[in-house]
């Protein structure tokens, strides 16, 4: 197994990175945009956040890529079946 170096410095690093994507969360709800605007900037974020956590704190930017597909497409299932929903609901609203 590859022993992997634990660089404090880096994760003080993305520890604020998330601090500052949540405070930009929070300012987006805020703003006098559209409604489908800032859902789709505050999902882009939550993507964000949710990759740099699997990437730096779950450590899977050292692991194989048979191993970070059993994280991704599980995660992507839920996503896509969200996406469809949303598409039925807009295609039912409209006509």
């Amino acid at each position: 197994m590859m022993e992997v170096h634990i660089d404090r410095k880096l994760y003080w690093v993305i520890f604020v990175a998330l601090g500052l994507l949540t405070a930009l969360e929070i300012g987006v709800v805020y703003l006098d945009i559209a409604w489908g605007l800032m859902v789709s900037a505050l999902v882009g974020l939550a993507v964000v956040k949710a990759a740099l956590v699997g990437v730096f704190y779950m450590h899977l930017g050292h692991e194989t890529m048979t191993l970070r597909m059993t994280v991704l497409v599980p995660m992507m299932v839920p996503a896509f079946y969200a996406f469809v929903l949303i598409t039925e609901a807009a295609w039912r609203l409209s006509g």
